[in-house]
């Protein structure tokens, strides 16, 4: 199994569970499910995000960027050098630098995703501010 499937999978059991328990109180009707369900397909967004919006964040970025990483096919130029002639001169070190970059958000997204925050340790605390960094740094570059 790729990376991108995994982490899309252990995404989706998150939200199952998330979802198990926002409607775990639900009527027999399943009241709660279709008022939610109607405000998504208005809104295009779940009012239950708000409860934890940084893991919702979390969970929406972790997969895609997961599966763009197995699927770019760019390079950042700030991270290349180019010759006269046109050509790049760094380009298998480039990629390498910035398959790592996504591997780290990835990482980082991960270890967010699992674990509290709070029990993060020192190990930990710097590969997720690596992670927000990159993520930040590089935003512009998410794109074939």
């Amino acid at each position: 199994m790729e990376r991108w499937e995994k982490e899309a999978k252990f995404v989706l059991d998150l939200l199952k569970k998330d979802d198990e328990l926002m409607f775990s109180e639900d009527d027999a009707e399943h009241t709660k499910r279709k008022k939610h369900d109607e405000f998504v397909k208005e809104w295009g967004f779940s009012y239950n995000d708000m409860f934890d919006l940084d893991n919702s964040i979390a969970m929406f970025i972790l997969p895609r960027i997961a599966y763009f990483l197995k699927n770019n096919i760019g390079i950042p130029s700030v991270l290349t050098k180019i010759a006269d002639d046109g050509t790049i001169e760094n380009e298998e070190q480039a990629r390498q630098q910035w398959n790592g970059i996504l591997e780290t958000i990835c990482d980082g997204l991960h270890l967010y995703l699992a674990k509290s925050f709070g029990d993060f340790t020192d190990e930990e605390k710097e590969l997720w501010n690596n992670a927000k960094k990159y993520l930040f740094e590089y935003f512009e570059c998410l794109w074939n």
